[in-house]
């Protein structure tokens, strides 16, 4: 029976939601999909088993009451734990303390059933032997070495023990705790995400089957309210949450059962702990605290039952004089007792779940403000240079100051509410307070710490016994434990959102970025030359073919000491006829914008003819990182790191998704503040958005490297290379089902990866067993295409060809023919409409090319210098954040399109756009534009070839 304190408005009626459960909603037997028991599921009825209670009885009745025993004895430090958490006085029908028939029931009627708020007043001679038993308990120290006994030694007078023993049974929650129910994992994924319930069985079981989420997306999709893969990655990293929070309740629980401190009650409120914050609050109470801490040296002293008197006001009376002891250094004084007694009160006020809940409502209701300034080491240097403690710190101080402050110039006198700082905002405010540029702190206004001390103080003081000493101790408490505890753990909860938020859209970003870098279209047929520019070792050129096959490399100096134009551009020219080559892709890096330059003018020249040759921007970054890494020493053992760089770029043109994987994501260098963000969840999340790309344009399943093939859903890198060694040793695969025969490639890893996987006639001989191996179809629905081309009276052999869409097409626009075959197959209708779609695509079409995001090509370089305001410029975009799009327009440095520049248009990565300029900043080299209009089509002046 709950012996918790309640409000008044618990009294109400409550109309309590309760979400769906598995026994509220009944699956029909026309249901196309019913969840078997999962794993999250057993838990789930365990934790039902763990509440023990099956209908939680709110209010106790006299029967009830009557017909429970004596309330088994606690340990002291039980008593002592769940003292911290006690709401003062509140009234309780039930006495905690088991005595003979009539004090039990003097203890009942002095607490009180009908809400009483004053007890009765005790004798004179009792009330002067509980004194007495105050002071014997206090001094029961050696008075020869004055060591100090335990406090859980210390015999409390009946009485004290009487009056507050109901504080420590209780919890001290508010009767939000009492609505709650123990959830499930469907249900509570279901309430925190906004999805159907249905929709959360299904999500839940499909990951407790490990399945991956293109393979959902793609195949299962139905099962989850064609929820895109975006959506469906925030829901898993949510649903692992919340089985980790189950987790961790249970583990909790555990430790409270071992510690004799579980009870039902407790043990329910637990379960029921939506977030991890609200479990940590329920749990705050009982965590035990550190030996060395002030209070727990109160503790140790005696004064334990002492504070317990002062903060709930039972009696008798504290005196401060009387717990004075001259032989003991910590009690020595009335200072040194009160001290002591404060201390103790500090740390109970600071762990009650009431105080924390009102302080996360107050963050919600009253305005807090971050505020940002220069610190002092930034504005002298020479202060800070000279001083030891910088020179201590070593590298890490000299690298700050290497730093360019105009990055922070925004945040040296800044001021923002927190529920309105942009996530870009706080991660350049917290990389500038890393790095000791800035000072921050949070600010809260006087409303808040006036209300908060309020609600405290109605908690304990409203009630028990009133007398000045009381009113002094529990003031001086409140303000310090303000000060110490209260204040500081709201601005650490208020940082760590900010910096959670942060972190959740920088992810966010790099994640969207990523996706379309990895998704720009290829550019098949043709040969390419690749320029790695540099001063010193010069520009590094490697030439491949139309399959990225390496025909060339080689090194030219047309800048720095070594510099020779005019040998560089013979070799140029000569290169790139000799190989009938016309396409150029110039790395971004170190020397690029002196290189165009140099090609630009040799273009003027007539050097170069404008109508053949053209060149790219390539983004480079991560490409010295490939040249160093094994991938790059197993493709080119005998090549130089600096020639694998210029390969790297080459390729990037060629088939940039190919390319792109052999580097880790967060080195490619489309993001926001992603250095900022923890390795592990960016990998994690970055790596997701690899596998769903590569799975999205497939692989060709006798071709695909390792560092492709390893990315496909349901594949890893040891599976990679097991298919890569079958394929070396028994020759290439016939069909989709070979996999099956490769070692490691279970009956799961197959369905997961079939889907994604292709053979391509070119790479058997040019005749497939069959074609259906070469679509989107997965194996799994091959009996259903069959049917269907039946019907259809087709062949399998014209997959892909136009006669044989035209006719799959016909029959798609019959609703009767799909009723047919979704009844005939027991079919759910999207998964029968998506099969006629990929019966639609030509074969060997690249999915890529739906998105037509193709490089952007120049004949020539424009000056930063030549820009001027109003002047209309086209690029690409190359980097979305949550403030604006960097742009490249042909000059120096990429323009940024801010927000407020953007006329309502959303950007990605490789949009043509049209925009006028808005400001040059020539001393800090930056270009600021406005979007003006999109280009819907790619440089439609420059034709490519087909692609074989």
């Amino acid at each position: 029976m709950s012996k918790r304190p309640r409000r008044a408005a618990s009294t109400k009626k409550i109309v309590i939601e309760i979400s769906d459960s598995d026994e509220e909603v009944n699956l029909t037997a026309d249901d196309d999909y019913r969840p078997e028991e999962t794993k999250s599921r057993i838990i789930d009825r365990a934790a039902d088993a763990q509440t023990v209670v099956t209908k939680r009885q709110r209010f106790p009745t006299s029967k009830k009451t009557a017909a429970e025993g004596p309330a088994p004895k606690k340990k002291r430090g039980d008593k002592e734990k769940a003292d911290e958490n006690a709401c003062p006085n509140e009234n309780n029908p039930e006495s905690v303390v088991q005595d003979t028939p009539s004090t039990s029931n003097q203890r009942n009627g002095a607490v009180g059933t009908e809400h009483n708020s004053e007890a009765p007043a005790p004798k004179r001679k009792r009330a002067r032997k509980d004194k007495e038993d105050l002071k014997t308990a206090a001094n029961e120290t050696n008075p020869e070495k004055g060591d100090v006994v335990p406090s859980t030694a210390v015999t409390q007078p009946n009485d004290i023990v009487a009056s507050s023993s109901h504080n420590k049974s209780s919890t001290g929650r508010s009767s939000f705790w009492e609505r709650r129910k123990v959830w499930n994992i469907d249900e509570l994924l279901a309430e925190t995400e906004s999805i159907q319930p249905q929709a959360a069985r299904n999500i839940v079981k499909l990951f407790e089957d490990e399945n991956t989420i293109p393979f959902i997306c793609r195949y299962r999709r139905d099962l989850v309210d064609h929820i895109a893969p975006d959506r469906l990655r925030d829901i898993r990293n949510t649903y692992t949450e919340i089985v980790d929070l189950r987790k961790r309740a249970e583990n909790i629980i555990g430790k409270l059962q071992r510690e004799n401190i579980m009870t039902p009650e407790i043990r329910e409120e637990l379960m029921c702990a939506k977030s991890n914050e609200e479990l940590e609050f329920l749990y705050a109470p009982y965590k035990p605290a550190s030996k060395g801490t002030l209070a727990e040296r109160a503790k140790a002293l005696g004064l334990q039952v002492y504070a317990d008197c002062l903060l709930y006001g039972s009696a008798p009376k504290v005196n401060l004089s009387e717990i004075v002891d001259r032989r003991n250094e910590a009690l020595a004084t009335e200072a040194l007792v009160m001290s002591g007694i404060c201390q103790i009160i500090i740390h109970n006020i600071s762990k009650n779940t009431n105080v924390l809940e009102e302080i996360r409502r107050l963050q919600n209701v009253h305005r807090v403000f971050l505020k940002c300034s220069k610190t002092k080491e930034a504005k002298s240097s020479k202060s800070s240079s000279s001083s030891k403690a910088s020179s201590s710190k070593g590298s890490n101080q000299n690298a700050d100051k290497k730093l360019d402050s105009s990055k922070f110039e925004n945040y040296f006198n800044f001021q923002g509410d927190v529920k309105t700082i942009k996530p870009y905002q706080m991660l350049a405010i917290n990389r500038g307070e890393k790095h000791k540029w800035l000072s921050v702190k949070i600010e809260t206004n006087d409303y808040l710490k006036r209300d908060l001390m309020r609600y405290i103080t109605d908690q304990y003081m409203n009630q028990g016994l009133q007398y000045p000493l009381r009113r002094e101790v529990f003031t001086k408490s409140l303000e310090e434990c303000y000060a110490k505890k209260l204040q500081p753990l709201m601005c650490r909860q208020i940082r760590a959102a900010l910096k959670e938020k942060g972190t959740k859209a920088a992810i966010d970003v790099f994640a969207k970025n990523l996706k379309q870098l990895l998704l720009i279209s290829p550019l098949k047929g043709e040969r390419i030359l690749g320029i790695d520019p540099g001063f010193i070792n010069g520009c590094k050129l490697a030439l491949i073919s139309e399959t990225a096959d390496v025909l060339y490399t080689g090194v030219i100096y047309p800048h720095g000491a070594m510099s020779n134009k005019r040998a560089a551009e013979q070799k140029l020219v000569q290169l790139l006829s000799d190989h009938n080559c016309k396409i150029i892709g110039l790395g971004n890096g170190t020397a690029c914008r002196e290189t165009e330059h140099w090609l630009t003018g040799m273009f003027h020249a007539g050097v170069l003819d404008s109508r053949i040759i053209r060149y790219s921007i390539v983004n480079e970054n991560g490409a010295s990182i490939y040249s160093c890494s094994n991938v790059a020493a197993k493709e080119f053992p005998k090549m130089d790191t600096n020639e694998r760089s210029a390969v790297s770029i080459a390729r990037r043109l060629n088939d940039p998704l190919s390319e792109y994987v052999k580097i880790e994501p967060r080195h490619l260098g489309v993001g926001m503040y992603q250095h900022d963000v923890p390795e592990k969840i960016l990998t994690a999340s970055l790596n997701d958005v690899v596998s769903e790309c590569v799975s999205y344009v497939g692989v060709d399943l006798n071709t695909a490297s390792l560092s492709v093939l390893k990315h496909i859903a349901g594949l890893s890198e040891k599976k990679a290379e097991k298919i890569i060694e079958h394929r070396t040793q028994k020759g290439p695969f016939k069909t989709r089902k070979d996999l099956l025969s490769v070692r490691s490639i279970g009956e799961k890893s197959f369905v997961q990866c079939a889907g994604f996987v292709r053979i391509e006639p070119r790479s058997v001989g040019g005749q497939l067993q069959n074609p259906l191996d070469c679509t989107w179809v997965h194996p799994e629905s091959y009996n259903v295409v069959e049917s269907i081309v039946g019907e259809c009276d087709l062949k399998l052999s014209d997959v892909g060809k136009a006669a044989f869409i035209a006719s799959i097409k016909q029959f798609a626009s019959s609703q009767p023919n799909l009723d047919r075959i979704a009844k005939q197959h027991k079919l759910p209708m999207e998964r029968l409409e998506f099969l006629l779609v990929a019966l639609q695509r030509e074969l060997l079409q690249d999915y890529r090319a739906d998105l037509d995001k193709r490089p952007l090509f120049k004949q020539g370089l424009t000056r930063l210098d030549d820009l001027s305001m109003g002047e209309v410029v086209t690029g690409a975009v190359t980097n979305v954040t949550q403030f604006g799009a960097f742009v490249d327009v042909g000059v120096e440095r990429n323009g940024l399109i801010h927000n407020s520049n953007m006329n309502n248009s959303q950007l990605s990565v490789g949009d043509r756009i049209v925009a006028s300029v808005v400001k040059v900043d020539l001393k800090r080299r930056q270009l600021e534009l406005r979007l003006e209009n999109m280009l819907m089509e790619t440089d439609t002046s420059f034709k490519f070839k087909a692609e074989d």
